[in-house]
């Protein structure tokens, strides 16, 4: 008790004058080689948690389907750990980890789907944890249709930017006899209940490569064509039925960002237009795309169709201010390493470009300013003033929609426990998270290949 009182003392003087304090968890292990999707989840000022899945397939002494919810105090130091095992024990059942969202201050969801080829069963099961007392609560969401055997389709599941919506697209398996059949049902994060479903029939002439939905509850489905000529198809789907959004003249799109401006639908999306093509990505035009009256505007992008490595766009961030659309991106650049004996089956390696702010202006064109950082970011939000990070050995604030930063406002991690005692450790951040109660900003370090610990920055602003 009284160490506490005494760390308690100590951080509130460190506010209070405005001094930056740096304050460590105990590392925990946590195993790499099986445990993804690493989130920190926030309950309160006084407890974290550190979310990861564990999705491996076959039966070993490490559980192979698992979620785990490790529960730290206010200081970081792990507490309990509450592990729910999500794999049906009967043969032939196989299961899959779809994704997670925090949807309110004490709830943490997390789907996972059931596929039986016996029974021609799919079923999509939400499971939600109570942040306040540690249970897991496990409903089935969705009971879908497959044609059996290994014909049973590809499920997508997608969080609307807003976090207010998830979208289960289910793909059901291409049969050049009939019409390729979509269901698409969405709910409702707020309340954890089905907003709409709807079953739609689209044509064999094209295949879904994607899907997304937008912030007002409506899905995307992205279509790339069967045969040798190149085409893409884009189709809108809500409770009322699907439409096709016509698209230029041999564009094909790569990526689905949607946008809301106004309480209207837009996509954003990055592809390129077919015709003789010499050192051109498929990334190097950039479509705006109004959903309600289908008007495409055009911005290339030289940057990324200069860059033939390119393997993707990855879009962490979307704001809008009075009206303007801003987005943060960069390229993504996947690489296979060569085989050797021992791994003949190497995993990509992936690596990230400069960010870049990409600018939409009211006619929908779009400009494009470079930060001169690495791509991948953490950012929060304090006082409607969103902030993001994109260096290892610190962060620098960004007004969101700015094109420009003060580096006088650089705030610099500090990598150790005590000056005698080094532990570097490799910031994590998408787990950079902001308490206002105690203005602090949170956030994982990976230390090793095993190990994690928070940071919490008391007094971070210059």
């Amino acid at each position: 008790m009284k160490k506490t009182i005494i760390t308690s003392l100590v951080l509130m003087s460190a506010v209070a004058f405005g001094q930056k304090k740096n304050v460590y968890g105990d590392a925990f292990e946590f195993n790499s080689k099986y445990e993804k999707d690493i989130k920190l989840v926030l309950a309160d000022d006084y407890n974290q948690y550190v979310f990861s899945d564990i999705n491996e397939d076959g039966y070993s002494t490490y559980p192979h389907k698992k979620i785990l919810m490790r529960k730290l105090d206010q200081n970081g130091n792990l507490i309990d750990t509450y592990i729910k095992d999500y794999a049906n024990k009967t043969n032939g059942v196989l299961h899959n980890y779809l994704g997670s969202i925090e949807v309110s201050k004490d709830q943490f969801v997390i789907f996972t789907e059931e596929l039986e080829t016996k029974v021609n069963r799919k079923e999509i099961f939400q499971h939600v944890f109570n942040k306040k007392d540690g249970n897991y609560t496990t409903t089935s969401v969705a009971k879908l249709f497959t044609e059996g055997g290994l014909k049973m389709g590809t499920t997508y599941l997608r969080f609307s930017e807003n976090g207010k919506y998830v979208a289960i697209v289910n793909d059901r398996s291409v049969s050049k006899k009939t019409a390729n059949t979509i269901d698409n049902i969405v709910i409702d994060l707020s309340t954890l209940t089905k907003k709409w479903d709807k079953e739609i029939t689209l044509d064999t002439d094209y295949f879904e490569a994607d899907a997304a939905v937008t912030n007002s509850g409506r899905v995307l489905i992205l279509r790339k064509s069967t045969g040798w000529k190149e085409s893409s198809k884009l189709v809108y789907v809500s409770a009322q039925g699907d439409q096709d959004i016509a698209l230029k003249d041999k564009l094909i799109l790569k990526t689905l960002s949607p946008v809301s401006i106004n309480d209207q639908d837009y996509l954003v999306s990055f592809g390129y237009f077919t015709g003789v093509r010499i050192n051109q990505s498929n990334f190097g035009d950039m479509a705006f795309i109004n959903l309600q009256n289908g008007n495409i505007t055009m911005s290339e992008v030289s940057d990324f169709r200069s860059n033939t490595n390119m393997s993707g766009v990855d879009i962490p961030l979307v704001q809008v201010v009075d009206g303007k659309a801003f987005l943060y991106g960069f390229n993504v650049n996947k690489t296979l390493p060569p085989s050797t004996p021992a791994n003949r089956f190497p995993d990509p390696i992936y690596s990230y470009g400069p960010g870049k702010w990409f600018t939409i202006k009211s006619d929908g064109t779009a400009s494009t300013t470079s930060t001169q950082k690495r791509g991948d970011i953490g950012f929060f939000t304090k006082e409607n003033t969103n902030y993001f990070f994109t260096d290892s050995y610190g962060f620098t604030p960004y007004k969101v929609g700015s094109d420009h930063t003060d580096p006088s406002k650089f705030v610099e991690f500090q990598n150790r426990y005590t000056s005698t005692e080094a532990k570097y450790g490799q910031p994590i951040f998408t787990s950079v998270k902001y308490i206002p109660q105690s203005d602090r900003v949170i956030f994982l370090r990976k230390l090793g290949e095993n190990k994690l610990l928070t940071q919490s920055l008391y007094g971070w602003q210059n």
